[in-house]
């Protein structure tokens, strides 16, 4: 059994190293070509799927420290994608929000992206599809998982 764990272990750790380069490098090759970085554009698309988050919570969800993510929030609004306020209630946060400009570049680079994946799936069989989709959704929940339990161990909330 142990051994068994032992290779299936090692069998995760090399097709996720593989599949996160080859992503990581097809999504600079694409992005790229729109003047933003892939953490800029993780950026934006986190801050579409909320509408607006503080400085925290951004840097949060990206799993970055706060002075990192205050450097790539700089970069958007410096680039007219992203606009940043002081809290009204609270002068101690800082609130971030796509623009105009940001929407409608995280919606054209979101949707070449989705051509390149519908492209990926149509080399997978159609039946096989959702399988590898549920498979992905429980590797993701894993990683949850375990962070939290990491978290808890070294006494860090989330």
């Amino acid at each position: 059994m142990y051994e068994r764990l032992e290779k299936q272990a090692a069998a995760l750790h090399h097709l996720v190293a593989e599949l996160m380069k080859k992503y990581q490098f097809r999504h600079r090759q694409e992005i790229c070509c729109h003047g933003i970085s892939i953490t800029q554009y993780y950026a934006l698309a986190a801050l579409g799927e909320t509408g607006k988050l503080s400085m925290g919570e951004l840097a949060r969800q990206m799993r970055l420290n706060v002075s990192t993510m205050t450097r790539i929030v700089d970069q958007l609004v410096a680039k007219s994608l992203v606009h940043r306020w002081m809290d009204p209630q609270d002068h101690r946060v800082c609130d971030v929000a796509l623009t105009q400009q940001g929407r409608s570049l995280l919606g054209e680079i979101t949707g070449e992206l989705l051509e390149t994946e519908k492209a990926i799936l149509c080399c997978i069989h159609p039946e096989e599809r959702e399988t590898l989709i549920v498979a992905l959704r429980e590797l993701s929940r894993a990683v949850d998982q375990w962070l939290a339990l990491a978290r808890q161990k070294e006494g860090v909330t989330p």
